[in-house]
């Protein structure tokens, strides 16, 4: 009887026998609820992790490497009497052909898209007459200068559009591979993006007498290194979900080149590299691992070369390597992301 009453007595009547069944339906209910929870927490994790990925962006073994590299021209320049070097730089508005058939507009120095390399030594008087012909207000900061803080051209210093501002210095510091861009506050990447960017090339008595590459556009080549992406003709520059650090392109031009190759003559080929990228970080290197000497960092030349196979460059740093390249062979400069063998090609040297 006791049994039987024990299986029918309705549960809060204070007979104890109803706790496992209630037991049991609350384990069950949280085993479900713990299912759903981590079916869920799965498919945001997969949705993030594929948000996150779709940064990643590889153009290995599709580049055609069908256009000429273009070479900045070095810029003019006057000396007056007292010795001083003064270069003329103005921002303006443009249009740029980098898709065949499509114009893009674009903003650059002295042209439609980057600038002039300037090119000074240590010691020389400098000046550099700034123009803004833009409809907007920007600025020109010497990235890796030593030069007082009212000539470097911060976000305080802004170029009203029709304005000119003339900084001047002395070069002090040992030759180094530098670059210029605009520094507005908020504005930064969307006017290196558009193009407004150079290199300034400083040179010193001891580089001169260093058995390095030295014909610039011949042996001695520039490489600002950038990442694009294109809405059509336009310069796309969302940076998309998922990517707080920065906008990143899924396409790079080199010298505001798509797809470059550089025919060469030498055999040592000097390559300043320039990271002009806002967000994207790259590990330079060459398919088959060969090695290449590092002969200078943002700091300038270094005491000695490094052998080595990789070199990263955060944005806006520079390197300068010296690569050996056989007579008759194509050499691809590419991005190895760390602990992948993919990347982004930047672009081919062929040497004929």
């Amino acid at each position: 009887m006791s049994r039987h009453l024990s299986k029918n007595a309705a549960p809060g009547e204070g007979n104890p026998s109803g706790a496992p069944r209630r037991a049991f339906r609350w384990k069950r209910l949280v085993a479900v609820l713990g299912s759903l929870v981590i079916v869920f927490a799965v498919a945001v994790g997969g949705l993030f992790a594929w948000l996150w990925t779709g940064a990643e962006v590889s153009t290995v073994g599709r580049a055609p490497f069908d256009n000429a590299l273009v070479i900045p021209p070095l810029a003019g320049s006057t000396v007056e009497k007292d010795g001083t070097r003064v270069f003329d730089l103005r921002m303006q508005a443009g249009e740029t052909e980098f898709l065949a058939g499509k114009s893009t507009a674009t903003w650059g120095f002295n042209g439609s898209y980057l600038g002039p390399t300037l090119r000074a030594e240590r010691g020389e008087k400098v000046r550099v007459r700034v123009g803004n012909r833009l409809d907007e207000a920007s600025s020109v900061h010497w990235h890796g200068m030593h030069l007082p803080a009212r000539m470097d051209g911060g976000p305080h210093q802004m170029i009203a559009p029709g304005a000119t501002w003339t900084p001047h210095w002395t070069v002090d510091q040992p030759a180094a591979t530098l670059w210029y861009h605009p520094h507005p506050h908020g504005r930064t990447e969307e006017h290196v993006r558009r193009g407004l960017a150079g290199l300034f090339l400083l040179d010193d008595d001891k580089s001169a007498r260093l058995p390095l590459p030295k014909r610039y556009g011949v042996d001695d080549l520039p490489v600002v290194v950038q990442d694009v992406r294109f809405e059509g003709a336009r310069l796309d520059g969302d940076r998309g979900m998922m990517r707080n650090a920065g906008f990143l392109g899924d396409r790079t031009m080199v010298n505001g080149t798509l797809n470059p190759y550089r025919d060469v003559r030498d055999e040592l080929i000097r390559l300043r590299l320039v990271n002009a990228s806002t967000a994207r970080t790259y590990a330079f290197g060459f398919p088959d691992d060969r090695d290449f000497s590092l002969i200078g960092t943002d700091g300038g030349l270094l005491e000695r070369p490094a052998l080595m196979d990789r070199v990263q460059l955060s944005p806006g740093e520079r390197a300068e390597i010296v690569v050996r390249v056989e007579a008759g062979e194509r050499v691809m400069l590419r991005s190895f992301p760390p602990g992948e063998l993919r990347g982004l090609l930047a672009a081919a040297v062929r040497r004929r």
